[in-house]
């Protein structure tokens, strides 16, 4: 288990949009999949997208993560301790499948292939899935401008800050991954001792704990552009599409993968 997801947890509180996702998002899956009468999966325990489904079955490789953040078991709900890579349902047994993320959370091609092989194998013909990305813009952006739009007041939130530097950090294929360590390192140089970012901000010093558990960790993220994404889905589904997941800030950069017709 690697050391940022076993600690995360701690500080989910901290972490706004774009890093988690906002109303806007949850509106999206709804429309886009059809999610009243869907019996679903969920990657990961997101609590913004808990209780979309007729039933849902969340799954996630962290107890800590499952302990801390889970919305609690029910009648139509309810989460187990499982890998995306493996998922511990039957095929076809799915009518949708929504995640936050977690194609950049998996650590290299193989896996996010892996992971879309199975997110194919247990959704039933004609059931569909939607899973919001961070992708890298066509062109990387400077880290001065970062330091520019939050130095002047206008990053509402510290997310901000560490998706769009980790989006504009190099990272090679194809596996495209990137320590969270060396975003926090940008971040570090940035803004040095933070108190010009914080003033700027009105954060206060608490509010970075969340980037703290970034330093020294070995826990890489995935940060690859829309159309590598698209063309590794299209192996395993006949339908995908990009739609737009919101008008939050970096909206632009984090839209969603609909999937549909999983090629069994």
């Amino acid at each position: 288990m690697s050391d940022l997801w076993a600690n995360l947890f701690r500080t989910w509180d901290l972490i706004k949009a774009p890093l988690r996702p906002p109303p806007d998002v949850v509106g999206v899956l709804k429309r886009q999949i059809d999610t009243d009468g869907a019996e679903m999966a969920l990657l990961g325990v997101t609590p913004e997208l808990a209780r979309l489904g007729k039933s849902l079955v969340a799954i996630d490789a962290n107890p800590h993560m499952i302990g801390a953040l889970w919305i609690g078991d029910d009648a139509t709900r309810k989460a187990v301790l499982g890998n995306w890579l493996d998922l511990p349902l039957p095929d076809k047994s799915l009518d949708a499948i929504v995640g936050d993320g977690c194609l950049s959370a998996v650590t290299s091609e193989a896996q996010r292939l892996r992971c879309l092989e199975e997110m194919a194998r247990v959704l039933r013909p004609g059931g569909r899935a939607g899973i919001r990305l961070f992708a890298r813009p066509a062109r990387s952006e400077p880290l001065d401008a970062i330091r520019a739009d939050a130095l002047s007041g206008r990053v509402m939130a510290l997310a901000e800050i560490v998706l769009r530097s980790a989006l504009s950090l190099p990272a090679a294929a194809p596996d495209y991954g990137l320590k969270m360590s060396a975003v926090l390192d940008a971040i570090d140089e940035m803004f040095g001792d933070r108190k010009d970012l914080m003033a700027a901000g009105g954060w206060p010093p608490d509010a970075f704990s969340f980037i703290e558990l970034y330093r020294g960790s070995e826990t890489i993220c995935c940060w690859l552009n829309e159309a590598i994404h698209v063309a590794e889905a299209s192996r395993y589904f006949a339908d995908v599409r990009l739609v737009p997941s919101g008008s939050y800030p970096v909206a632009d950069r984090c839209p969603i993968l609909l999937l549909g017709s999983p090629r069994h």
